[in-house]
């Protein structure tokens, strides 16, 4: 008796819905992903565009031409952040048909033209070629040859970029806007990785601007009583950090996170003592606190579940 499908007519099966079932594959790994997601408290979303350019205020720079770009790098979409995950697995249906065209040239290796990026800083946002992105990374491609169009923007982005890091680079951003010291000093770093962080830091430069005008009896502008905090309140504290070494044991914090807490807390420990305390006290203090190993695996293991906002 013959069978009914023979080898050959399998394998020409296989061919025919090779594509089909490369989307379907991909589809069921974005939805998995969007659970994984929700279960962790991860955002799965491509970051728009539009969004990061109203918020950060950032402005067309220059045509980079044609270059060699990390997929892993791009982190979002002008117009079809929906379209698709963070990872570009697609999201919808009506992908499909296009999704399989682009991924058969992919598997016979036809010419396809480059995509389109923007580049931010250190990540990019898909101007053309969505398609493209998500069968190459599917097919496990680690590079894409891109057009890129760079936009300046005055805070660092990282491939980590989401949704809550883009409200604080934009409070970053409203406050070097206000304080003018990203042009005053070229090598700036005030990164912060609290939310609401920039508010307190612009109320101390107000108390600073505060003592000078009464010092001098003069006004003293904004940019003028930043400068002089900068230089003569913030990189002294600074300098009791990098010494310390605390940094080495906190790693996802920065140097301007322990400013703010030195100077938050520094009231509370002078109360507590009636007394006035060093500020290489205060570091001390923080690191008995917070820097003993069993403190540390907690921090990491609330963070990866996201029971801390930082």
């Amino acid at each position: 008796m013959m069978p009914i499908f023979d080898d050959t007519t399998i394998r020409q099966a296989s061919k025919e819905h090779r594509f089909d079932i490369d989307f379907s594959q991909a589809m069921q790994k974005a939805f998995w992903g969007e659970l994984k997601g929700f279960i962790l408290r991860r955002s799965t979303k491509l970051l728009p565009f539009e969004e990061v350019k109203d918020r950060l205020e950032i402005w067309f720079a220059r045509d980079l031409g044609i270059q060699s770009i990390s997929i892993d790098s791009i982190v979002g979409s002008e117009g079809r952040y929906q379209n698709f995950s963070k990872y570009f697995l697609p999201l919808r249906e009506d992908l499909r048909e296009r999704w399989k065209q682009v991924a058969e040239a992919h598997y016979y290796r036809r010419d396809l033209p480059p995509v389109e990026l923007y580049k931010v800083q250190d990540v990019y946002f898909v101007r053309d070629g969505h398609h493209r992105i998500s069968v190459a990374r599917a097919k496990g491609t680690k590079y894409i040859e891109a057009r890129v169009y760079e936009y300046e923007c005055d805070v660092p982005l990282g491939k980590d970029l989401n949704i809550e890091k883009l409200a604080i680079q934009e409070t970053y951003h409203q406050f070097l806007k206000d304080t003018k010291l990203g042009k005053n000093y070229p090598n700036l770093n005030l990164q912060l990785t609290l939310l609401g962080g920039y508010p307190i830091l612009m109320d101390h430069i107000q108390a600073h601007k505060y003592y000078l005008e009464k010092k001098s009896g003069e006004d003293i502008s904004i940019p003028e009583a930043s400068c002089s905090w900068y230089e003569k309140v913030y990189l002294p504290l600074v300098e009791v950090i990098r010494k310390s070494r605390i940094m080495k044991q906190f790693t996802h914090r920065t140097e301007t996170d322990f400013y703010l807490w030195m100077i938050q807390h520094r009231r509370q420990l002078v109360d507590s003592l009636e007394s006035e305390i060093e500020p290489e006290s205060i570091v001390e203090t923080y690191t008995r606190k917070y820097g003993g190993k069993f403190r540390k695996i907690l921090g990491v293991f609330r963070r990866f579940f996201r029971l801390v906002r930082y």
